[in-house]
C-alpha cells in the first residue's frame, strides 16, 4: 500500500511575508485586482496567495503565553509582563532580607 505525501507548494518571501510562488509579481496582474482606485478586492491581509497568517504585534507578543489561550490579552497590561515584574520584585525582597540577616549577624 502506497502512502500519499502531502503536496508541498513552493513559497516565496516578499517584505517579510510568505506567499505561494504562483503569486503574480505585481498585484495588478492578479484576478482579484479591481482597478487603480479600488485596488485589491480581498485586501492585503486576505490575499489569495498568502501562505501563512500575518500576525499583529500583540499576537506575536502573546505567542506561547500560558494566559492567552487562543486569543491575545484583552487587558491594558499583559499578564506576561506582570509575572516578570512580580518575579523581579520577589527576588529583590529576598535579596534585601538576606542582606539584613548578614548585617544583623555581624552586630550581635
Amino acid at each position: 500500500m502506497r502512502t500519499r505525501q502531502k503536496l508541498q507548494r513552493k513559497t516565496i518571501m516578499i517584505d517579510g511575508v510568505r506567499y505561494y510562488a504562483e503569486r503574480p509579481h505585481d498585484c495588478r496582474k492578479c484576478f482579484f485586482w479591481k482597478n487603480r482606485k479600488v485596488g485589491c478586492t480581498l485586501g492585503k491581509e486576505n490575499c489569495y496567495y498568502l501562505a501563512e497568517v500575518v500576525k499583529t504585534e500583540q499576537e506575536k507578543k502573546c505567542e506561547n503565553c500560558p494566559y492567552a489561550k487562543g486569543q491575545p490579552c484583552v487587558t491594558a497590561s499583559c499578564y506576561k509582563d506582570l509575572e516578570h515584574w512580580l518575579q523581579e520584585r520577589r527576588a529583590r525582597v529576598v535579596k534585601r532580607m538576606m542582606k539584613e540577616e548578614r548585617s544583623s549577624a555581624y552586630v550581635g
